[in-house]
């Protein structure tokens, strides 16, 4: 009897122990989840802004479709006309905070009517956006990192 009682006394804490560990196993489950999660919403937000760059310019593109040629020069980001600067204002309101620089739109020689025919031009978009993984610098900020998105179309005319 007296043996029975002395080895439970030398056992009274491997159950705390056992809980102990238990709890650090959960807990390092949880910071598992938790980081999982973290990764998860940003890339969840970096599709978003692709999104939406994706939108923008593809409106972008169709507002130039429904335009006269002589207003054409407006949609260049070398002009800055008033089509550019409502789009660049559009697309900071959309972006919000992961806003990086103003969009770059060329247009082939506007005044020519350079192939793919005579009454048609070429048009590239370029957006860009802030990004916690991105790799690239931004065109001009050299310590910010961003994302983009290119998009080409041909904007014809009668």
């Amino acid at each position: 009897m007296n043996m029975s009682m002395h080895s439970r006394q030398r056992q009274g804490g491997a159950y705390l122990l056992e809980a102990l560990i238990g709890i650090l196993i959960f807990a390092l489950g949880v910071l598992g989840i938790v980081g999982l999660q973290a990764a998860s919403l940003k890339t969840t937000t970096d599709a978003g802004l692709r999104a939406e760059a994706v939108f923008a310019a593809s409106q972008f593109l169709g507002q130039m479709w429904t335009d006269s040629r002589a207003n054409l020069p407006a949609y260049s980001s070398a002009v800055k006309g008033g089509p550019y600067v409502d789009f660049a204002a559009e697309l900071k309101g959309a972006q919000g905070g992961a806003y990086a620089i103003d969009p770059t739109v060329n247009i082939d020689d506007f005044t020519k009517g350079i192939p793919p025919s005579n009454t048609s031009n070429s048009v590239t978009i370029q957006i860009f956006w802030r990004s916690d993984t991105a790799t690239d610098p931004c065109p001009g900020l050299p310590t910010v990192f961003c994302h983009s998105y290119t998009t080409s179309g041909v904007v014809g005319f009668n």
